[in-house]
């Protein structure tokens, strides 16, 4: 099993199955999240997203509505539906995320976070310093901002798409994939 670390924000995944691994049928991973961390509201086009407790309180916000999830309790944001997941608990939580199909580029992407992390490369918050980093993961991970962030994305996008961002691309996936 892969484990990756994203010091900056004191974040740790362990990849329990990768799509590579299932054929592209699932990504499973186990998340050890701090207290206050998460991510915005966004949505996928191309898998659902599950969430599952084993230790703490994990907050998910499935369109409107908020559900906290104990250990044993699980939620499900299907393919289209705006969520996120965050941590108000005040202690460490422990959760599996499996997205149904799988997604190399959504495991990219967080390989290449804590990868972009540990090298010096993220801001306080954990996301890359580089306008370019941040277009490139945008780009690769399969998922979609709303909002005011919408409105980035689609500048980060097509940054993602010019000749430069495509080499840098290709070598951050040699580095950390």
């Amino acid at each position: 099993m892969e484990t990756i670390e994203n010091p900056v924000i004191g974040e740790k995944i362990v990849f329990l199955t990768s799509s590579k691994q299932s054929s592209g049928a699932k990504s499973l991973m186990e998340v050890y999240l701090s207290p206050k961390g998460g991510n915005p509201l966004h949505y996928h086009k191309r898998f659902s997203e599950t969430f599952k407790v084993k230790e703490g309180e994990l907050s998910v916000q499935i369109g409107k509505e908020i559900k906290k999830l104990n250990p044993g309790d699980s939620a499900t944001a299907q393919i289209l539906e705006r969520h996120r997941f965050f941590n108000t608990s005040g202690k460490p939580v422990v959760f599996t995320c499996e997205l149904l199909p799988g997604s190399e580029g959504f495991e990219n992407v967080l390989r290449i976070g804590c990868g972009l992390a540990r090298d010096g490369k993220a801001a306080s918050n954990g996301m890359p310093k580089s306008i370019v980093h941040m277009a490139i993961l945008m780009s690769l991970g399969e998922g979609y901002f709303v909002g005011i962030f919408s409105f980035f994305e689609k500048l980060f996008r097509a940054i993602a798409h010019t000749k430069k961002a495509k080499r840098i691309e290709k070598e951050l996936l040699d580095k950390y994939c």
